[in-house]
């Protein structure tokens, strides 16, 4: 959630969970994770399993 915004690094993971804008991430304990592809450029975020 680093991307969030320019003080999302200092807020508490559940605090972020809950204004991220993916539903379940906090009651599921997932994590979004921005991945990029290394040859087109193409972003796309995962829910990671705590």
């Amino acid at each position: 959630m680093d991307f969030y915004d320019e003080y999302s690094a200092y807020m508490p993971i559940d605090q972020l969970k809950m204004e991220d804008g993916y539903g379940h991430d906090f009651e599921n304990k997932e994590c979004p994770h921005l991945l990029t592809c290394n040859t087109c450029g193409h972003d796309e975020v995962r829910l990671i399993k705590e």
